[in-house]
């Protein structure tokens, strides 16, 4: 479609849709912030028009071209001059011929929001002309706009968009918003185009409102009435009351504000807090009360003089209008961010728009500025939550007294910090050196007030350069994770995590690293020097290592070799100058992250978000986060769902991995504070397609309230979307949520995490112990070193540790991860070694692997694959030990920072009632009755908290209870194989001690008598099933006062 068609299209819709401006549009046809295939450098500050001559000459413009930018905005338009078509056509010509896109200032459409049919119509005629015009790529509309102006340049921003789709508009964001009393709740209705009268509000004549609650709002959080706030006074105070209807029979809510007096722009737009939940399609009136004080008057409350509102009218003193007055209605926000999140949000919703852009400069005369990289990752957040390119400016000027005069370095390192975050529009402030106007002074601009090519010029040219040959790829990446490291970091950024893929050797160099991929998956890193005042010769790790890396070259933008990537070992040595950043392509199909949900896109049935305030929201549940808590200033608590909290019911998350993939492994890691809200009943699904069919692959019922990390495997399946359901979630504080603190997916079970662990001897104090060695870190951090053998440590001896599966298992892999902390790597891995594998805990031992003469390693995974074995218990044994050299007295120790096995669950039988949930009892009940199980004599099930005094089930809230010589038994279809039955097991706190027998038909297969009042895992002997039905039975044997407990038996 040609400009001409959309510019009689938007002319139409301009007409026809005048009045639908005042309620806020959806925002739709955005950019995506990835694939986008734009990647723009731009500058602020054209040649000046009226500011000694007309320097919009070809010859400027030629300059500009060959500084290698793209966009040009912004022109000062001095009192008593105007900028219109014809006033810009020299630098509408010259833009065009050569190249450079040039975004319009225009006097009658900078800086003027439209609310009312007039002011539309009013914009109209001066886009028109641009409109018409092919040179014209975009229209200037608006430099920083506050807070209580988006809704109308966000109308203007629409209006010009439906005019003609194909021109950009330029609308800058604050960097900032302190003091300019940001709204908490979400607008949901703006009643903008009452305009031009007004009342005065007095004690004896309030005003008043009937207002429509829409069918999709359930909250009415505020409203915000638009007020002369020159004259309402500090000791007057006006009430927002909010009734079922004008006969005020039922008051719902209220909310007061004193004045200030204040001339501030924003201080019009008051927000009177309600915070109450209304009907949705309800209608209900707003009466605003004077209370007193004062001169007793405040006004005008601006109003039309007609009917502007279908959903209600305006009252004076309780009589009924025929016009109605400025409102606006919020509700609560789908998100809760920090104000400056919410007014970038604002934007983007309120306009629709397809790029978010705002401008802050870190180079100050008095020092750096903190809060640069926090404003940044702001900025990234909302424009990957909201599916927008994000852009912003650099700094290119000096203004004395307030921003330095910036080096190349400084320059570079305010470049490829945007980079590594993902901004894809960057902007010089300024080009061009502006006039002292508005008693400011700017120098050492790129070019001079006369045009004179100044040192700058050729920095910026050398920058955009790289930027522009970068951008061919960047234009297609989105950003997925940014880290720092340092021996301090930045406020508000986030450390590397210490598994992170790709991480510096040395910790404490000041690096930041930014982590993409493409629509097709395939990943980049960009790696970034954070000091512009010393360049860095350093070494990178990389683990998984990648079969090869190439880098984007800033000279051409095609991709090269980099000869300091070693293959062989994962490491990457290269020189960073000051402040300089390299973009890194993986090869395609490489997969750092064995953890599928980091890259996975979240949804869920409901979401409490509140990224900012306290840390909850969908994106906290895959961000490497597993506990609940602030770290350097960014909270990051989880997920939580919101809906329906007041009565039982079902919620899920679902994970959409990209494309379909393995998966045998879900990990749960209940929040912080003890695991509230971890779900009684739950499944894990998965499923091709987002619409279904799901399949269910674990099932957990009467979980207990979990503050470890919860391990569930099943046999894995190729699947595209993994859903956790929970089916009978936790109550607390009266309300039934469902929350995670993370969710991590893998395509095979780690045997080991379900694993307990017992060695020759071992280390335990803060950093060191024995469940540190299978605790999911695998590279070792403060808190979690891993495993330490500790005994003899003066000579060189055998040490081992043991890992109990807790159920036979086919094992076919165990990988050892090394130390990897500074000056460690390697150390405490042993010399000489084996790794055995039984069915039982005392043998007998089958060696799978031996290594002798084992070279040190480096801070990777090693792996060590066998085949197939049939046990429960994996031991690593080293007969020589290395010495520590950085201990003192060289020591010498077994170390490893985690230990994994891998292979399969085992075939598996299925046992109906497992868990002996059903039926659901409060107390015991004794045989006979079957439920799944046929139980016999004194034996039956128990309830947590029964007469019996057991503790608490270890899977879900029921056991088996066997007394005397009670028995219970089950018959099950079994393939051929070899078996052994699994169980957790418990004696009575009183009593004497039972002893009871489990039989595989006839055949007895174990006996068992539990010590201990905690239920412990057994495991019979192992036995060969025939195809077919078989029984499995467990029979008590000691008469009297004697009863055990048992609960979640397996077949495997």
């Amino acid at each position: 479609m040609d400009r001409s068609v959309h510019l009689m299209q938007g002319i139409k819709w301009l007409l026809a849709a005048a009045l639908a401006l005042a309620l806020v549009i959806a925002a739709s046809n955005r950019a995506n912030a990835d694939g986008t295939g734009t990647f723009e450098v731009g500058s602020y500050w054209q040649p000046p028009k009226y500011i000694g001559a007309d320097y919009n000459t070809n010859a400027n413009w030629a300059n500009m071209a060959a500084a290698k930018i793209d966009m040009a905005t912004a022109i000062r338009v001095p009192a008593g001059t105007n900028l219109d078509k014809a006033a810009n056509e020299t630098g509408i010509a010259n833009s065009s011929a050569n190249n450079v896109k040039l975004l319009v200032t225009d006097s009658s459409i900078y800086g003027h929001p439209v609310n009312s049919a007039a002011e539309i119509a009013a914009l109209q005629a001066a886009v028109t002309p641009y409109a018409g015009d092919s040179r014209v790529k975009g229209i200037n509309l608006k430099d920083e706009p506050m807070t209580h102006e988006l809704l109308g340049y966000a109308n203007a921003y629409k209006a010009i968009k439906a005019l003609d789709p194909d021109l950009d508009v330029y609308v800058n964001l604050l960097p900032g918003i302190a003091g300019m009393n940001p709204y908490p709740g979400k607008l949901f209705y703006a009643n903008s185009t009452a305009q031009g009268f007004g009342n005065y509000i007095t004690p004896s004549a309030p005003i008043g409102q009937t207002i429509t609650i829409p069918a999709n709002v359930s909250y009415l959080d505020g409203v915000v009435f638009y007020i002369d706030s020159l004259q309402w006074a500090s000791n007057e105070t006006l009430t927002l009351k909010l009734w079922n209807s004008p006969a005020k029979t039922s008051l719902i809510g209220q909310g007061s504000i004193a004045g200030n007096g204040s001339g501030n722009a924003w201080e019009y737009y008051k927000y009177f807090m309600l915070g109450k939940t209304v009907t949705p399609g309800g209608t209900y009136y707003l009466e605003l009360v004077h209370n007193g004080g004062g001169d007793n008057s405040v006004g005008w409350a601006i109003r039309s003089n007609t009917d502007t509102y279908a959903g209600g009218q305006a009252y004076e003193n309780g009589a009924a209008k025929a016009y109605d007055f400025n409102f606006q209605l919020f509700t609560e926000r789908t998100n809760g961010g920090t104000p400056f999140e919410n007014y970038l949000d604002d934007w983007l919703q309120y306009s629709g728009a397809d790029t978010l852009l705002y401008d802050n400069y870190p180079f100050r005369t008095t020092g750096d500025d903190a809060g640069y990289f926090d404003r940044m990752e702001s900025v990234r957040g909302r424009g990957l939550a909201n599916d927008v390119i994000y852009g912003a400016f650099l700094q290119s000027v000096e203004i004395p007294g307030a921003y330095r005069n910036t080096s190349l370095n400084e320059k570079r390192m305010n470049v490829y910090s945007y980079l590594t975050y993902g901004f894809k529009k960057l902007n010089w402030f300024t080009y061009w050196t502006p006039d002292a106007a508005g008693g400011e002074t700017f120098q050492n601009a790129p070019v001079s007030a006369s045009g004179g090519l100044q040192a700058g010029y050729a920095q910026i040219q050398t920058l955009n350069t790289e930027m522009r040959n970068l951008g061919g790829t960047l234009k297609d990446l989105v950003s997925v994770r940014v880290y720092h490291s340092g021996s301090s970091i930045p406020s508000k950024t986030i450390a590397v995590p210490d598994d992170f893929f790709v991480k510096p050797s040395d910790l404490s160099q000041p690096i930041i690293e930014g982590y993409f991929t493409n629509a097709a998956g395939r990943k980049y890193v960009m790696l970034t020097n954070r000091d512009y005042a010393s360049a860095r010769t350093l070494t990178f790790q990389f683990s998984p290592k990648p079969a090869s890396l190439t880098e984007i070259s800033k000279s051409t933008g095609l991709e090269v070799g980099v000869p300091g990537y070693n293959a062989a070992t994962g490491a990457l040595s290269i020189t960073l100058n000051q402040g300089e950043g390299r973009l890194f392509a993986l090869p395609a199909g490489f997969s750092p992250y064995a953890n599928l949900a980091a890259e996975a896109a979240v949804s869920a049935t409901s979401s409490y978000e509140s990224t900012a305030d306290d840390g909850w929201g969908v994106s906290k549940v895959h961000d490497d986060n597993r506990g609940s808590g602030t770290v350097n200033g960014v909270i990051s608590s989880g997920w939580s769902s919101k809906n329906n909290l007041g009565a039982n019911h079902t919620e899920s998350i679902t994970f959409d991995l990209g494309a379909a993939k393995t998966v045998g492994e879900v990990v749960l890691f209940p929040r912080g504070g003890g695991g509230a809200f971890y779900p009684v009943d739950f499944t894990i699904q998965v499923a091709a397609n987002a619409g279904g069919p799901w399949t269910t692959v674990a099932a957990k019922t009467g979980q207990p309230q979990a503050s470890t990390a919860q391990w569930i495997p099943f046999a894995p399946v190729t699947a595209r979307y993994v859903k956790v359901e929970g089916t009978n979630l936790r109550l607390g504080s009266g309300q039934y949520r469902m929350q995670f603190a993370e969710v991590e997916i893998y395509a095979a079970p780690n045997l080991a995490k379900g694993a307990t662990l017992s060695a020759s001897s071992s280390v335990e104090d803060s950093s060191w112990g024995l469940a540190k060695a299978n605790d999911h870190i695998r590279s070792g951090v403060p808190g979690s070193n891993g495993w330490s053998s500790s005994a003899n440590l003066s000579a060189n001896h055998t040490e081992s540790v043991t890992l109990n599966l807790q159920a036979t298992r086919s094992v076919t892999k165990v990988d050892l991860y090394p130390r990897n902390d500074n000056g460690n790597v390697g150390a405490g891995f042993p010399v000489d070694f084996t790794i055995q594998v039984a069915a039982n805990a005392g043998g007998p031992w089958t060696t799978v692997v031996t290594q002798a003469g084992y070279a040190q390693p480096g801070g990777t995974v090693q792996s060590f694959s066998f085949a197939a074995q049939t046990a429960r218990y994996v031991r690593i044994e080293g007969t020589s030990l290395r010495q520590i050299a950085a201990e003192a007295g060289t020591p010498y120790r077994m170390q490893f920072s985690e230990i994994e096995a891998y292979g399969g669950l085992g075939a598996s039988i299925p046992l109906a009632n497992a868990g002996f949930e059903s039926p659901g009892i409060s107390g015991f009940q004794y045989g006979p009755f079957t439920n799944g199980w046929t139980f016999a004599g004194t034996s039956g099930i128990q309830h947590n908290g029964s007469a019996f005094g057991a503790a608490s089930a270890p899977e879900g809230a029921q056991t088996a209870l066997i007394q005397n010589a009670g028995e219970f038994s089950q018959t099950v279809n079994f393939a051929a194989g070899t078996y052994a039955v699994t169980f957790k097991a418990a004696k009575r706190p009183t009593g004497g001690t039972q002893i009871f027998n489990v039989y595989y038909d006839a055949a007895l297969i174990g006996t068992f008598s539990p010590t201990s009042t905690g239920f412990a895992a057994f495991t019979t002997n192992s036995f060969v099933a025939t195809a077919g039905s078989h029984t499995i039975k467990f029979v008590g044997t000691v008469l009297g006062d004697t009863t055990d407990f048992v609960d979640d038996v397996q077949i495997n």
